[in-house]
């Protein structure tokens, strides 16, 4: 009975996610301009809804007998003898995340609505936010690697949406552009990695992984899963995006940038587990990510001037943090440090447009008392180091120059020579074709 209350409030909770991002949906695609009073109160109303699902659902999990429960959807594909069914899981990993979303989601809504009352783009806004909060919830639930690769997409989609938010900026469209190009490099390592797991492993369900350990190509699918999670988590060399991602809202900042999407990667490592922790040399490599990232992003954001790009350094740093957390297997340490962080950023983003304000009401601030940045390392170091340290950190170690000398401009002059051998190939005149 227990196992049926629980399939029943899983399908509840994810039914309960979608109906408002495709009543929003509909609305868009049939031309009807919705008030922004009823959105706004419908986003409140699905936000706290979410809750109250996810609250109950955690607490029938808890008095369960089981700790874990999976549940499966009748085929939804069938072709040539092959079946594709939704799977969901549901155990102390999903039911946590899930939580915290349910619990931050409400937190950003309220925030949401005197920041965007009037403004131009407005019913956007809520439309994004609305199926950011259906993506996560799937993205939490996720039972096999197809559900998992839905919402991970959809979460992409309104993230580089968001940062774009401000549309007549052009900076804001060139830095939605840098994102993108990073979210679909590595986007393709989890698209590879869901077909060679149905092409490799027997079953392509999260709880059989302890299972496909032996298969010969696992510690190639692992490789592919931690690429894959580099870019929505920063991690070096897949992390200069970050920083950019800061023209969009304060709102979405919080929620993407300090509080879930950034964790999305943690989320899948843990998720994954079972499959990686027996192969050291993945071990190894993600310790060393996550360290190089957490340096790198200590020193640079110490350099950065302004609120939002700081946090942004430091949530980088945190997450190097907690990559080296999982990778040494301290998994429950990892999923606290998760939750906490994400609490910590989501304040201190919502609160960064009001730095100025907080500044005048200190009653520090118009005395003697110098507030202090220098780390006391700091100190330790020789002023020449310390000064040559601070111009590389200040220049972002050049990564952005590394990656366009060495990426970025070799695969455009390759398409660029491709464009004019079509052109060439099908006689046609590009300056023609332009006007």
């Amino acid at each position: 009975m227990n196992l049926q209350l629980l399939s029943h409030l899983t399908f509840l909770t994810l039914a309960w996610a979608a109906l408002t991002p495709v009543l929003f949906g509909l609305a868009v695609l049939t031309g009807r301009r919705l008030s922004e009073r009823l959105m706004q109160g419908l986003a409140a109303a699905h936000s706290m809804g979410l809750l109250a699902a996810a609250t109950v659902l955690c607490i029938a999990f808890i008095a369960g007998p089981t700790r874990m429960v999976e549940v499966t959807t009748a085929p939804l594909i069938v072709t040539h003898g092959y079946e594709w069914r939704a799977v969901l899981l549901i155990d102390r990993l999903s039911v946590t995340y899930l939580l915290l979303v349910a619990l931050i989601y409400p937190v950003i809504v309220r925030f949401s609505q005197p920041s965007f009352h009037r403004e131009e783009g407005s019913r956007r806004y809520w439309f994004l936010v609305t199926l950011l909060a259906f993506s996560l919830t799937a993205l939490s639930l996720a039972g096999n690697i197809d559900v998992l690769y839905l919402g991970w997409e959809l979460v992409g989609v309104c993230s580089v949406m968001l940062i774009s938010f401000f549309r007549r900026n052009p900076r804001s469209a060139q830095n939605s552009l840098r994102a993108l190009i990073y979210y679909r490099l590595c986007d393709l390592g989890i698209l590879g990695a869901a077909m060679w797991i149905h092409h490799a492993f027997p079953s392509a369900e999260f709880s059989h992984f302890a299972e496909d350990t032996v298969v010969p190509t696992a510690m190639g699918v692992a490789f592919v899963l931690l690429f894959g999670t580099l870019a929505k988590s920063a991690q070096l060399p897949m992390s200069p995006w970050l920083h950019r991602a800061m023209e969009g809202p304060s709102t979405s900042s919080a929620i993407f940038y300090g509080a879930l999407s950034v964790h999305l990667g943690p989320l899948l490592l843990l998720r994954t587990s079972a499959l990686w922790m027996p192969h050291t040399p993945v071990r190894v490599v993600m310790a060393w990510i996550g360290l190089t990232t957490a340096a790198y992003a200590a020193l640079v954001g110490r350099t950065r001037p302004d609120a939002k790009t700081s946090l942004a350094y430091a949530t980088m740093a945190q997450l190097g943090l907690m990559y080296v957390e999982i990778a040494v297997g301290l998994h429950t340490l990892a999923l606290v440090h998760l939750c906490a962080h994400a609490g910590l950023r989501t304040w201190q983003f919502l609160r960064s447009s009001s730095l100025i304000q907080d500044f005048q009401d200190n009653p520090l601030v118009g005395t003697d008392v110098r507030l202090r940045r220098q780390a006391h390392w700091e100190r330790l170091l020789p002023e020449r180091w310390s000064g040559s340290l601070y111009l590389a950190a200040s220049r972002l170690f050049w990564l952005d120059s590394l990656q366009w000398s060495f990426v970025a401009r070799p695969f455009l002059g390759i398409f660029s020579r491709l464009a004019a051998f079509e052109d060439r190939m099908l006689g046609d005149n590009p300056g023609e074709r332009k006007n």
